[in-house]
């Protein structure tokens, strides 16, 4: 064997080669290339259109974190207000309640009053007719004669006006 046939280029060995290269180069990007290409853009578009379901979630998601924050708060700012007015009516019918009783107590002093003006009158006139009775017994035992009514009269009038006069 020669050992310098290995070393030397063979004009036709080196053209098949290329050949055979270029061959397979080609059917590699027909065959390998171009559909692994194809998958990867495919996937790639998936994965953009997950990302961008991602995105668009996010942001429905952000929205209605916003729009649950809004309404907690208006939630909060009623609930404030309804307390705020159920203190307030209940302040007003303390009030009411309040002025009522005041009315009831005055009404009550009143009436009180009045029964014991009423009370006072009775009394005072018990005490004149039992005093003008005394008046009579005691005159009828003085004089040891019976006076007429129209005595009895003019004799408790007399005495009571004596009575009432130094007050």
């Amino acid at each position: 064997m020669d050992h310098q046939s290995l070393i030397t280029i063979a004009p036709w060995t080196f053209i098949a080669q290329i050949l055979n290269l270029l061959l397979q180069a080609w059917l590699f990007k027909k065959f390998l290339f171009q559909p692994v290409k194809k998958i990867l853009a495919k996937r790639k578009e998936e994965v953009d259109g997950l990302y961008e379901q991602a995105e668009n979630a996010k942001k429905a998601a952000e929205d209605d974190r916003a729009a649950y924050r809004e309404k907690l708060e208006s939630a909060n700012a009623e609930a404030a207000e309804i307390v705020a007015d159920a203190r307030q009516a209940a302040q007003e019918k303390g009030e009411q309640m309040l002025a009522a009783a005041r009315e009831e107590t005055a009404a009550m002093k009143q009436r009180a009053s009045a029964d014991i003006e009423l009370e006072k009158k009775k009394a005072v006139n018990e005490m004149k007719n039992e005093l003008s009775s005394l008046a009579v017994q005691i005159a009828e035992k003085v004089t040891e004669q019976s006076l007429d009514e129209g005595g009895h009269a003019a004799l408790i009038d007399s005495f009571l006006e004596n009575l009432e006069a130094p007050k």
